[in-house]
């Protein structure tokens, strides 16, 4: 019986087992990264005094721990450390950034409190002072929430109290491409002058969430008083899509908290570029 080479090499061509697809590649180094955190809850007192204010810190940082390819996990931790702690901290390992990130956190309370303590001190008694409002607190918890097909996400929580009647809340996602161990952009994704279109969705999207169908009536309720909507770099990938996060005073009021937006692959695929970070998800 003849065998026909062809037709054998186009099959074997058609399910990648000569050659690899970039899915196959992207996947690889998903499998191959380990991750870890780094752990970190210190209280230091004004004058070392346990009976006067003082600030917190509770970290818990991830980072990559190892890699197949070294500059992709620099490239990664490189960033998070940035995002997290400042860019001074950038090229440090991991646990000496944080242990270093304590040092300046507690100097810089004691320098920006201690003065005016002192002074406030002098007019009110230890009964009249208002010790609350010269305690700080800190809270940064970081995790990696996705790893798929070339797609690595990082969510990361802050909460800040530098005194006054509430903190700061934030949420803060990076998308990284486990090619490249770049960040991945919107505009990484979309086709050019993408923005009009995404913006109707996003619009469409947030008046289905709540039951109305205009964006006057969306203001009605309280959204746009701060800012207008519009795509925001701050979104997460899956399996399913993008979610959209606006944290709180972005798009709506403190009282509202954040505002999700899910949009579907499905929804936005005529708008994202033929080749792009995210193609192995859908």
């Amino acid at each position: 019986m003849k065998i026909n080479l062809k037709i054998i090499l186009s099959a074997l061509l058609l399910t990648g087992i000569l050659f690899p697809s970039c899915g196959g590649k992207k996947q690889k180094e998903s499998d191959k990264l380990t991750t870890d955190s780094v752990l970190l809850k210190e209280t230091s007192h004004l004058f070392d005094d346990p009976k006067k204010p003082g600030c917190s810190l509770d970290i818990s940082f991830a980072y990559i721990k190892n890699a197949s390819n070294k500059t992709l996990q620099d490239s990664i931790n490189n960033k998070l450390l940035s995002v997290c702690f400042g860019n001074e901290y950038v090229g440090q390992d991991p646990k000496v950034a944080v242990a270093a990130y304590k040092i300046a956190y507690i100097k810089g309370y004691k320098n920006d409190v201690q003065q005016f303590y002192l002074e406030d001190q002098k007019k009110n008694s230890e009964e009249d002072l208002n010790a609350g409002w010269y305690n700080y607190s800190k809270d940064l918890k970081s995790k990696f929430t996705f790893n798929e097909d070339g797609v690595l996400v990082c969510q990361i929580d802050t909460y800040d109290y530098t005194g006054g009647a509430h903190g700061s809340y934030a949420s803060t996602f990076i998308n990284f491409d486990l090619l490249t161990g770049k960040q991945i952009r919107l505009a990484d994704l979309f086709k050019d002058g993408y923005e009009k279109e995404l913006t109707r969705l996003l619009l469409t999207k947030l008046e289905k969430q709540n039951k109305v169908t205009s964006e006057a009536e969306l203001e009605e309720i309280g959204y746009f008083i701060t800012e207008p909507l519009s795509p925001t770099e701050n979104f997460y990938l899956n399996d399913d899509g993008f979610t959209f996060y606006y944290n709180v005073y972005e798009i709506a009021p403190y009282v509202m908290g954040p505002t999700k937006i899910e949009i579907s692959f499905s929804d936005v695929e005529s708008l994202m570029k033929d080749e792009n970070p995210a193609s192995g998800l859908y």
